[in-house]
């Protein structure tokens, strides 16, 4: 792949990965800088990934998204193409049944016997006091929540099924960025606030939910590229960085097509990878690969929601994302899916097939299907999100001052090794990053 027209000799940034964290980055430096992204997918969007087959769309990651996230203040297109949609979200309890999710009041405690409503409350008021709530994600949890509901709600077997390691092994402030809920469903002051705002039927403006347009990531996030194109930002696609050569004052990034030059670089790919480019030691921190199965089912889907959960006892599966509920098909099916399942570094990735039919028994199991599943296809996708372990964080922050000192800016997910639940975050984290740690360039 030739370099593309009109591009500089040297460039003031070149970016690792075309994410999210990437565009905005991109888009925060384009008014005043010039700027290459390189990508070593064929497509933008990152882990943002999309499959048709047989005129069906499946996605990897995230599928639904929020009018007021931060992306769209950067990228009103983006906004402009997307299509509100009511996205129900359910999950599967401990006990098979099928509730609200992230938790169930009815479903998950009001069922409690008397002796099982002392024993909650008392253990809600021990865990206000645990010596451990500092400690780890289920230090935190049990503060909240006490070990009575903390086993009935299945959190720890989600957890374990999320990371592959459990709660007692993650870290605190993974417990602040992403079970911040649990303080609100167990807070008398949140349940009642919420209760009257039902009652007086005041609707929240907070923004609405939306699903990306028919044709998949690739196709959406291209708008994002047109426009940035426009202020002088170059793309290159399917190049992988095979090596990164500080020679003060530039920086050269070398990769299968050749060679660039730029006076500062952002890296939103995986930690250690950009470790490696560079000839620095990779930290080993571990990461998931998440493994998507595509499956098409000939009869009826009986959650009804578009997304369900995974906290029962059983199943290896996370997720289950319905993409025929936000996108048309033709086809003799009646719906289509995909099945998320992740897996630690410290387990084999299974076959698709063997996978396929671990979550057929499952859903069967469950009487969450009737009817023929059928496997349709399947991704893999390797450093899917990181695994926060406890004392992950000296040696996450130890590699990417090394990377600094090599003139290296790490963003986002896989960037910074953190966990970012959703794109509004990354772009945010992005933003401030960059406030923080980027300076005028000084002529070359």
């Amino acid at each position: 792949m030739q370099c593309p027209e009109n591009a500089p000799e040297v460039y003031d940034y070149i970016i690792l990965g075309c994410g999210i964290s990437a565009l905005t980055a991109a888009k925060q430096l384009c008014e005043n800088h010039s700027v290459l992204v390189l990508e070593s997918y064929k497509e933008p969007g990152g882990n943002h990934q999309s499959h048709t087959i047989d005129g069906m769309e499946f996605d990897v990651g995230s599928i639904c998204f929020n009018t007021a996230d931060e992306q769209f203040r950067y990228f009103p297109e983006l906004l402009r193409e997307c299509v509100a949609k009511d996205v129900e979200v359910k999950k599967i309890c401990t006990n098979g049944v099928v509730g609200k999710y992230p938790f169930d009041w009815q479903v998950e405690a009001s069922s409690f016997n008397l002796l099982e409503r002392i024993s909650c409350i008392w253990s809600l008021l021990r865990g206000r006091f645990r010596a451990d709530r500092y400690d780890s994600a289920r230090g935190f949890a049990l503060s909240r929540i006490g070990d009575v509901l903390y086993r009935r709600v299945g959190l720890d077997l989600y957890i374990r099924r999320l990371f592959g390691v459990d709660a007692a092994g993650i870290d605190y402030d993974f417990a602040l960025k992403r079970m911040q809920w649990l303080s609100r469903e167990t807070s008398l002051r949140h349940r009642f606030g919420r209760s009257i705002k039902n009652r007086l039927t005041i609707t929240l403006t907070n923004g609405k939910t939306v699903v990306r347009p028919s044709g998949g990531f690739g196709l959406y996030y291209q708008k994002a590229l047109d426009g940035l194109r426009e202020h002088g930002v170059h793309f290159i696609f399917d190049n992988r960085a095979l090596k990164i050569e500080t020679n003060s004052p530039l920086m050269e990034i070398k990769t299968a097509t050749g060679t660039f030059l730029a006076k500062r670089l952002i890296s939103t790919i995986p930690l250690d990878e950009a470790s490696a480019l560079c000839d620095l030691p990779e930290t080993g921190l571990p990461t998931v690969t998440l493994l998507s199965l595509f499956v098409a089912l000939r009869g009826s889907w009986i959650p009804g929601c578009s997304v369900l959960y995974n906290f029962h006892t059983g199943g290896n599966w996370k997720r289950i994302t319905v993409h025929s509920d936000f996108y048309p098909y033709t086809n003799s099916y009646d719906k289509h899916f995909t099945a998320e399942i992740t897996v630690p570094p410290t387990v084999a990735v299974p076959t698709p097939e063997c996978a396929f039919s671990e979550l057929l028994a499952h859903l069967r199991q469950m009487n969450l299907i009737e009817g023929e599943l059928f496997l349709i296809g399947s991704s893999e996708l390797k450093n899917a999100y990181p695994i926060p372990e406890k004392g992950f964080k000296p040696r996450r922050d130890a590699a990417i001052a090394r990377l600094a000192s090599k003139g290296v800016i790490c963003l986002g997910r896989q960037g910074k090794f953190e966990y970012i639940p959703h794109s509004n975050i990354a772009a945010k984290e992005a933003i401030t990053v960059l406030n923080q740690m980027v300076k005028p360039i000084t002529a070359y």
